[in-house]
């Protein structure tokens, strides 16, 4: 049996929903599940995360089953991931945009997390550059088949999407990680590196949700969030 790892420096967060009321009655939410209790490496440290669900207590409201979700507790690391979304992107940023080595990557992420007593393996360096991938793959999921459904009828049962727009900057610079996804179901629509956060650029990664002509409930944006020490 593995034991599962301990460190010294915890900092616990309790997640909410950002929406309190009910999107379609107006009724306050009410918590009804904890949906996550999870453990986060960021470069900032160890983080106990519990993340809590919300539905309306309205027995006559129509979307009484919709489970409101922090946008913000899923921004902190992807589904499965035990290293936050912060360390996704660095590696990401790294390997791309800076051009270095996988060893290189390994060695400077172990000279951002060895003051705060953590450590990375150079094989996990290389499941989270797979992730970075996979996220800048998002936009170009395909549009049709079983999967696609599956979403849709979801998006159906919700009523529509709540859209979250988290921007990361992996270093001190002008370059910034947008990423879009619904709060709801947590689909990704769209992960991008841009040099520019105007309106225009902000419209085109906006794009593909227009396009798709469901009812957005709400959106969620995130400050900017410097990933650099």
């Amino acid at each position: 049996m593995r034991t599962a790892k301990t460190y010294q420096h915890v900092t616990k967060h309790f997640f909410r929903p950002e929406v309190t009321a009910c999107l379609e009655c107006g009724t306050r939410l009410r918590r009804y599940a904890t949906l996550a209790c999870r453990t986060i490496i960021r470069l900032d440290g160890v983080v106990r995360v519990t993340h809590c669900g919300y539905r309306c207590p309205n027995p006559s409201c129509p979307a009484r089953m919709r489970s409101y979700r922090s946008a913000v507790a899923d921004a902190l690391a992807l589904p499965g991931f035990t290293f936050g979304l912060d360390i996704v992107i660095a590696v990401g940023h790294l390997r791309l945009a800076r051009h270095q080595t996988l060893d290189e990557v390994h060695q400077r992420l172990l000279e951002r997390l060895s003051p705060l007593g953590l450590s990375i393996s150079r094989r996990e360096v290389m499941y989270l550059f797979e992730a970075y991938c996979t996220l800048l793959r998002a936009a170009q999921q395909s549009k049709e088949g079983p999967a696609w459904e599956t979403w849709l009828k979801q998006v159906e049962e919700n009523g529509g999407i709540i859209l979250s727009i988290d921007g990361i900057q992996p270093d001190n610079g002008n370059e910034t990680i947008y990423l879009v996804r619904d709060v709801l179901t947590g689909r990704v629509w769209c992960a991008e590196n841009v040099t520019s956060s105007e309106t225009e650029v902000i419209k085109a990664l906006l794009r593909p949700v227009v396009e798709l002509g469901v009812p957005v409930l709400a959106a969620i944006s995130d400050a900017q969030r410097s990933l650099s020490g």
